[in-house]
């Protein structure tokens, strides 16, 4: 299953997927704009691969990146009609394995990706106060000096005082659009059962380090 939505992109994309508790309610790019921060104070602290110390670190990232992506709206949206035909248990199992694929990806490719600058163009603010879009230009320079940018548009809804993300866009590109296109695609060619087995098939790629992360991430 194909993509256009490369490791490099992947990876800034989740670095920005967190903020703290919304007791003096950030607006939604100071959200993002701490959340780089914190992340970027995480992963400087250099650690050996493989270690006990990297283990620590990964889990300490994810506890971050837990506390402000909500992978259920994601996943909700991600299956899009396909969500309502799954029981309670099944949508449960769905969100699980694909928090699972997340994780794995942006803790397997994320500390080559952290030397990254952030331009803001401002946020959008609906007329409704519950939703919000960030807009950004992220750079970062390839080992052999030369600058690539994107730009990210990064989608937010505001839940018990806090701004969640939900969706980010690289250029046109949706992460929700991309994900639902690929899960529908599978779903109505093969079947929901293979879809899961497609799934957990990369994420045991991913994990055993036989996933091949130079290229972009697909089922």
């Amino acid at each position: 299953m194909k993509t256009t939505i490369n490791h490099a992109s992947w990876a800034i994309c989740l670095i920005l997927f967190w903020a703290g508790p919304a007791l003096s309610s950030p607006s939604p790019q100071q959200v993002i704009q701490k959340g780089a921060e914190d992340v970027r104070g995480i992963l400087n602290n250099k650690v050996k691969k493989g270690s006990a110390a990297e283990s620590k670190q990964k889990e300490k990232l994810k506890k971050v990146v837990d506390g402000f992506l909500d992978y259920a709206e994601l996943a909700k949206r991600s299956l899009g009609p396909h969500w309502k035909d799954r029981s309670q248990k099944q949508q449960i199992e769905f969100t699980k394995i694909l928090r699972d694929l997340i994780e794995a990806s942006y803790t397997s490719t994320i500390r080559d990706n952290i030397k990254f600058t952030m331009e803001y163009d401002g946020e959008e603010i609906e007329e409704d106060g519950a939703s919000a879009t960030v807009m950004a230009v992220a750079s970062s320079k390839t080992k052999k000096g030369k600058t690539v940018s994107e730009d990210l548009s990064f989608h937010l809804y505001l839940h018990k005082r806090a701004w969640l993300i939900y969706d980010v866009e690289f250029g046109d590109v949706s992460l929700v659009r991309h994900y639902r296109g690929e899960f529908n695609r599978k779903i109505k060619k093969e079947s929901y059962p293979a879809l899961l087995a497609a799934m957990g098939k990369k994420l045991d790629e991913i994990k055993s380090g036989t996933a091949k992360v130079d290229k972009k991430p697909s089922l």
